[in-house]
């Protein structure tokens, strides 16, 4: 009899241990669809729960997208919020003024037709949020609740019948569970086979198969939303001053190639490597740099050799134009600036790197390529180091510094190792395809593309999405970034806008903005149009450029432009930028 009761109450701390866990949890999962509705939210995910390292990895970078489109079904979801917020207010007056007057069990008002009204707001509440904000953590935080909900309310209906008794059972069989209704389903319920399994195993089975339905939602409702998609944009003619006559035929001997995950532009006897420097993974950076190599001043004794008879190559790679003070390279690894927007700014600017020439001899019938993809086919000869600025004047030399050939003491088999290293590391190294080769002053204009997204402003006042694109295309600093990236023709500029620093205090007014650029080739002959399709477009590379709309025209409103190294992965940049983007494009209001 003794161990009987060991046991009950053994069990009994065991379940009340399990309802106040319960009840832990419900209360953290509540709080996924309140504080997404709170200005600060932007805050407490980026520098507090440090959201942004989801983006970091593949497998999970998804949790941040979103399943529903932002505001589906306009005004609904807000008003579902507000409804399910006011039930719960009037489902805990009920509890509270009853505890105050001490009135014992409470069965008027919403609980004379459910016993959980106040589950049911919430759940209100929670689907409010998804058709407002239905972002994946918030879609799974959702299915969680309602796991937790059921069980917390089979927890509480345990201690309401310990402490009403008969009570209590006469008001269950007159009243719903949950769903109002769902008592007239009880004689079908009780015809159904039941798993007589142990809590420990029935509770896991439960929330494994409230997930796969999770799960599967998520898929098939975002199959549909791509195949009904329609992505709001804006365009803009972009002027990019007089065509070069000499880029077109320098095109013609440009060559874009990638070999064990080395990415480099070539032309004859010279290649110069796409990074591992953040600034030269940017587009038309370097064709640039291959083409200022061969017409400086200070670079041509070393550079001699090429217009020479012989074999040998000469090989650049580029690093940061000075050694950064901090430990690390900046823009050589994978890193974050404030709210994890990318890289910190480099204080030489986007167009200085320092260039690591190599000299090299090739083994016999071997090529440059063989030489990335077999160390053995190589022998590194001579070294030269050179810190350069790309936006220099074109009669300028772009050496501002070094440029010395060094002696027996170069380390060039230590640098190339490193160099392989940092490409290994970064994602875009696995592309099957080179990125295609952009000649800086080949047109004289580019087609801008504005993306309502993600910003919901842009999608809701087309004067405010309006303002920013004729805003960037008359930003001599913005014109002047894309005429040297090459811009122009199939390369075209998709800007998506993000919000600033001062985003959640002005966005009502001139905020400051931060307009994530993605450069993206389109087939010949194809419109903006085709950006949007599966195959559509090759992304090449990417840029910030910070804008304070405060600064009235004619000034330049643009700020720091900086660009995106490889280790943001722009496929699925560009997926999220998209993701909250739904079938349909809504006005609800202008400013």
């Amino acid at each position: 009899m003794s161990d009987d009761k060991a046991a009950k109450g053994k069990t009994s701390v065991l379940g009340r241990i399990g309802e106040y866990a319960l009840k832990v949890l419900g209360f953290f999962v509540i709080l996924e669809p309140i504080w997404m509705l709170l200005p600060f939210a932007g805050f407490l995910y980026g520098s507090v729960l440090h959201i942004q390292t989801l983006n970091q990895n593949p497998n999970t970078a998804w949790l941040t997208h979103f399943v529903f489109p932002v505001l589906t079904g306009g005004l609904l979801g807000p008003i579902m919020v507000i409804v399910g917020f006011l039930l719960f207010c009037i489902g805990a007056a009920q509890i509270y003024i009853a505890k105050i007057r001490k009135s014992g069990l409470v069965t008027g008002g919403l609980y004379r037709f459910v016993r959980h009204p106040q589950y049911i707001s919430l759940t209100f509440f929670g689907l409010g949020i998804l058709l407002t904000w239905g972002r994946a953590m918030t879609f799974i935080a959702f299915f969680f609740m309602m796991f937790l909900y059921y069980y917390l309310a089979k927890s509480e209906e345990r201690l309401c019948t310990r402490l009403f008794g008969d009570a209590y059972e006469r008001y269950r069989e007159r009243t719903s569970f949950i769903i109002p209704g769902d008592r007239f389903l009880r004689p079908l319920a009780a015809k159904m086979p039941r798993l007589k399994l142990p809590g420990l195993v029935r509770v896991p089975l439960v929330l494994a198969l409230a997930l796969l339905i999770c799960f599967g939602l998520m898929w098939a409702i975002d199959a549909i939303k791509l195949a009904i998609r329609e992505i709001p944009y804006l365009q803009a003619q972009v002027p990019l001053g007089a065509v070069d006559p000499a880029a077109a035929a320098a095109a013609k001997e440009l060559a874009a190639h990638q070999v064990a995950g080395v990415p480099f532009v070539q032309d004859g006897r010279l290649a110069v490597v796409r990074g591992p420097y953040r600034n030269a993974w940017a587009t038309g950076f370097a064709e640039t740099v291959l083409k200022r190599t061969r017409e400086s001043a200070t670079l041509k004794p070393f550079v001699a050799f090429l217009g020479q008879p012989g074999d040998d190559v000469l090989i650049v790679f580029c690093g940061p134009y000075e050694k950064p003070d901090e430990k690390g390279t900046p823009g050589m690894k994978k890193g974050g600036g404030p709210g994890g927007r990318g890289p910190t700014p480099d204080p030489a600017g986007p167009d200085r790197v320092r260039l690591i020439l190599m000299r090299c001899s090739l083994a016999a019938g071997a090529t440059v390529a063989d030489a990335f993809a077999d160390k053995a086919k190589r022998t590194i000869r001579q070294g030269c180091i050179a810190q350069v600025n790309v936006a220099l004047p074109p009669a300028d030399d772009f050496v501002e510094a070094d440029g010395k050939a060094r002696g027996p003491g170069f380390p060039g088999e230590k640098l190339w190792d490193f160099f392989l290293q940092q490409l290994a590391a970064q994602p875009a190294t696995e592309r099957a395809t080179a990125p295609a080769v952009a000649v800086p002053g080949k047109f004289d204009k580019a087609t801008l593309v504005l993306v309502q997204a993600p910003i919901l402003r842009t999608r809701l006042d087309p004067h405010f999405a309006e303002d920013v694109r004729d805003r960037l295309a008359a930003s001599p600093k913005f014109r002047e970034h894309l005429r040297r990236s090459g811009a122009g023709g199939p390369i075209v500029p998709v800007a998506f806008p993000r919000p600033g620093p001062d985003w959640y205090r002005e966005h009502h007014g001139l905020p400051q903005i931060s307009v994530f650029v993605i450069l993206a080739r389109l087939a010949e002959g194809a419109g903006p149009d085709a950006l949007f399709r599966k195959g559509g477009r090759d992304l090449l590379s990417a840029f910030t450029a910070e804008m304070n709309l405060k600064i009235a025209p004619p000034a330049d409103c643009v700020g720091v432009i900086n660009p995106i190294g490889a280790w943001r992965d722009l496929e699925e940049r560009w997926t999220f930028f998209l993701s909250g983007v739904g079938g349909m494009q809504l006005r609800l209001h202008t400013h």
